[in-house]
């Protein structure tokens, strides 16, 4: 007979193969839109495989006005190393087929939420509550946040893998535990919080809240998990500093306040020549970071029905009231999961405004959600039938009466979709062009095409200065792959 564990691994797999087994019927391969974060990303992988180290084919205009980056291909400045080392996966897998290293790469996509799913599956079964798994399992099946993010192979899916796997040892743990101390425990929470931050820098600051908080590491853990946060970081970060003067240098930080202002609507800023850090513009022109600020902060919270229902919203946090007026409990895990909502929020307002930041807590907030109404039932005394039939009440409002809703991520599939069928010309204009750099609006033309070149919208007098900036651009050709290729909203 297999032991418990044994059981509580057998099941968590059971759950987690039909979560799998229901996406691919439910979720087939969607096209991927002109300008997505992918290309740039494989194209990266394609370099590293090759050799060449951490170089960007996909150029924004604003990048070559630094000195270090004044090139076609350029040095990475725009994104951490994480998510292209990870894409050297399915680039050394398909070969010279650019194709089949993107299905694989949606492929990698799908089995990474396949990970997050057995992990809280396996938790909930391992503290007694194997009655929320398949409500959890089936919000996760009919998110459109996770839809998006998963069939466009964005790097949140990795980051949420894991946070989701720091935040189950996080929630296993026994503040008195001594295992606590053990030497493997803390260099595990160092290298988590260390992928983390190379996945998306701008969540360093994540996973040392959970850590002080949850799991409450102090003195020698906590060190011995920041010295193998700061070993995991430093390669990155000398080279940051070799190359720009700044081992916490990125492209975004001059710009991304900037994006979707009045002064730059849309993406205009990445496309222009004008740079501005985020200090710069605070003390020069402090109302418009205030107006995006607020902008970004109205943009969250209107909606916070897109990524969760409505139902989960409110019954799991009445439920999470309830539990803690009862408890009193400052470690309830809803409350540190509320701050990281609330502080998420307040980092993106003045920055960028989409929704698809918040997929990587997604997974453990509504699993903790689904666990604070099953919990918050049992303590009211509910039997175990009026309990599984509530569950099942409040799943089926999550899936056909409120459930959570991007419009705008539908019409930028569809878009996509359209924009995918031009490809095929444009890659035969581009085999007819010289060889070299090009001006373009697609990502892909160049992931396919095998090409660098400078991102751009049809601004002659940008244009023109850059061909005097770069001598490898003064003849390069424009090629775009059209109307919808600059399309790239998704909510």
């Amino acid at each position: 007979m297999p032991g418990p564990l044994a059981t509580r691994r057998m099941l968590a797999t059971a759950a987690t193969l039909a979560l799998l087994g229901a996406w691919m019927v439910t979720c087939p391969p969607v096209a991927h839109h002109a300008a997505s974060d992918l290309y740039g990303h494989l194209g990266v992988a394609r370099h590293l495989v090759e050799g060449d180290g951490f170089l960007n084919d996909t150029v924004y205009p604003i990048s070559l006005t630094f000195p270090f980056a004044a090139d076609v291909p350029q040095p990475l400045i725009h994104r951490p190393p994480g998510y292209p080392l990870l894409m050297t996966l399915p680039v050394s897998l398909a070969g010279d087929d650019p194709a089949l290293a993107e299905r694989l790469a949606g492929i990698m996509s799908v089995v990474l939420l396949g990970l997050v799913a057995w992990l809280g599956a396996g938790y909930a079964l391992r503290i007694g509550r194997g009655d929320i798994v398949l409500p959890w399992l089936i919000v996760l099946l009919v998110n459109p946040l996770l839809h998006m993010t998963v069939g466009w192979a964005q790097v949140e899916i990795p980051t949420a893998l894991l946070l989701t796997w720091l935040w189950m040892r996080m929630r296993g743990d026994d503040p008195s535990d001594a295992d606590q101390g053990h030497l493997r425990t803390n260099i595990l929470d160092g290298l988590l919080a260390g992928g983390i931050a190379l996945l998306r820098a701008d969540l360093f600051w994540l996973p040392w809240l959970w850590l002080i908080w949850i799991g409450r590491r102090r003195g020698r853990p906590l060190m011995v998990a920041l010295a193998c946060w700061t070993i995991v970081l430093a390669p990155w970060l000398i080279r940051n500093l070799a190359l720009t003067g700044d081992p916490f240098f990125t492209l975004q930080s001059h710009a991304e306040h900037l994006k979707e202002t009045v002064l730059w609507p849309g993406y205009a800023i990445y496309t222009s020549l004008s740079p501005e850090s985020f200090w710069h513009t605070l003390m020069n022109d402090p109302l418009l970071i205030v107006r995006k600020t607020l902008t970004g902060l109205r943009y969250y919270l209107t909606r916070l029905d897109g990524w969760l229902p409505v139902t989960l919203w409110g019954t799991g946090g009445l439920a999470a009231v309830l539990r803690s007026r009862s408890r009193l409990d400052r470690l309830d895990p809803l409350l540190v999961l509320g701050l990281s909502l609330i502080l998420l929020t307040l980092l993106y307002a003045p920055l960028s405004h989409t929704l698809r930041y918040m997929a990587v807590i997604l997974p453990v907030l509504s699993l903790e959600l689904w666990l604070a109404i099953a919990t918050t039932l049992e303590d009211r005394r509910a039997d175990r039938f009026r309990r599984n039939l509530i569950l099942a009440l409040l799943t089926a409002a999550c899936v056909w009466i409120l459930p959570a809703a991007m419009p705008g991520w539908e019409r930028a599939r569809d878009h996509a979709a359209a924009s995918a069928r031009d490809l095929p010309d444009a890659l035969l204009r581009l085999e007819k062009a010289p060889a070299g750099p090009i001006f373009t609006d697609s990502a892909a033309l160049l992931w396919y095409g095998d090409r660098s070149g400078v991102f751009s919208l049809g601004n002659d007098e940008i244009t023109q200065t850059i061909r005097t900036m770069i001598p490898d651009m003064k003849r390069a050709p424009t090629i775009s792959q059209g109307p919808n290729a600059g399309v790239s909203g998704d909510d």
